[in-house]
């Protein structure tokens, strides 16, 4: 029964993950992961700007994109309800 107990340790000690160094564990982290983590701690700073101004210029301009598109389609969807409600008199 002992015996059991001792191997049953001994493995465990061998095949566990647990007690990796952080040395080993810090180079196994990926660049890219490093990275989106940098760009993560920029938006969490309370800078007093909204979310889609965080990003830089490039951010600014797909929200001002979006903007447009949505009025644009705004503008269409009120001329063809109003096409459909007062069709062309033939």
């Amino acid at each position: 029964m002992n015996s059991t107990r001792v191997l049953s340790l001994i493995s465990r000690n061998v095949s566990t993950t647990a007690r990796r160094n952080m040395k080993a564990v810090q180079a196994d982290i990926n660049p890219a992961h490093l990275a989106l983590k940098e760009k993560q701690k920029i938006f969490n700073i309370d800078n007093g700007l909204r979310i889609h101004e965080r990003g830089g210029m490039g951010d600014k301009l797909l929200y001002q994109l979006s903007s447009v598109l949505v009025v644009v389609g705004g503008v269409l969807w009120v001329k063809t309800v109003y096409q459909m409600a007062f069709p062309p008199k033939n």
